[in-house]
């Protein structure tokens, strides 16, 4: 007699946990925007994440690039979206660490306005020189500046290449000309033509160029020798000192973001972190990663706030 209730009562529960099943998040398709042009280096290594996590999950993720303004376009972009969690961007050292302080009235702040959920990574920033021009070591290049100052130029594509750029210029006590550009492969693009003297990018873009004897990587910005460039000095081997700086990405949202969906993209995050097969794929990006929480990355952005923007003050930078 019991029969006919429970069955009821049954399907009353299948129904319902098939209802809270087909609503877990993402229960439509995530809107993933990236601030800087298709084929950046911010660009890959954000596609080779999300390549992972689309083939592990099956999950919906639509890339939006929107570039322009160092990435502030699509960071303003992703601050004012709603914090259901169906947005998320690829944040940087360009869009929350330097580009923030590079502008005097920016739409958004880089801190308070985001939800930072996991670091995906941090990268070396090479000196770059085309092996059509006299120089060979940071050294050529700096007699040439002091040689006849304000006649040479650098070109960026993003915040984290300008202030490396501009902290080496104020370290050598040289004086160029900065020329600014949509993203750093037109940067790099016009140092391979011969229309700048020299670069400041990430290896994950420039790393193919130097391999391919395009460019040549004369020096690099950190603490120590990159392993992927391990016969390249840094600046302070050289007696070029202070210009020790590290460029990062990260998955951030918007302030207030759903709690299931900061879960699920720190989840995501960390799993492929702990895959040998992504490290290395990682690796062969020119970038290096580990697995973090929440509330790891979000004392290292406020850090790395903190370090750029010292950065910027010391080598003289007025936000514009």
């Amino acid at each position: 007699m019991n029969t006919l209730p429970t069955l009821a009562t049954a399907c009353l529960l299948l129904a319902t946990s098939g209802h809270a099943v087909a609503q877990a998040y993402p229960a439509k398709p995530v809107r993933f925007v990236i601030g800087f042009p298709a084929g950046s280096g911010i660009d890959t290594m954000a596609r080779v994440l999300l390549d992972d996590i689309r083939k592990e999950t099956g999950a919906v993720v639509v890339v939006e690039n929107k570039p322009g303004a160092l990435g502030q376009i699509g960071t303003d972009y992703t601050a004012k979206a709603a914090p259901d969690g169906y947005t998320v961007m690829i944040s940087s050292s360009a869009t929350h660490s330097s580009g923030p302080q590079l502008v005097k009235k920016l739409p958004y702040d880089a801190l308070r306005d985001f939800t930072h959920i996991g670091r995906l990574n941090r990268f070396d920033v090479a000196l770059l020189v085309s092996p059509n021009q006299p120089f060979r070591t940071p050294a050529d290049l700096i007699a040439a500046a002091r040689k006849t100052p304000d006649a040479l130029t650098f070109g960026f594509g993003s915040a984290t290449a300008h202030v490396t750029a501009a902290s080496f210029t104020r370290a050598a006590d040289i004086k160029v000309r900065a020329i600014p550009y949509k993203g750093q492969p037109a940067a790099i693009t016009d140092l391979l033509g011969g229309q700048v003297n020299f670069v400041m990018a990430d290896l994950a873009v420039s790393l193919p160029h130097v391999k391919s004897g395009r460019l040549n990587a004369i020096a690099v910005a950190a603490a120590k020798r990159s392993t992927l460039l391990p016969d390249v000095a840094t600046l302070t081997e050289l007696g070029i000192r202070d210009v020790e700086l590290s460029g990062w990405t990260g998955i951030s949202g918007p302030a207030g973001m759903a709690k299931e969906a900061v879960q699920w993209w720190s989840a995501q995050l960390n799993r492929a972190l702990s895959n040998k097969a992504f490290l290395e794929r990682q690796l062969g990006i020119a970038v290096e990663g580990e697995p973090n929480t929440v509330e790891e990355f979000n004392r290292y952005v406020v850090q790395q706030f903190e370090v750029w923007g010292r950065k910027i003050r010391e080598a003289g930078i007025e936000p514009e």
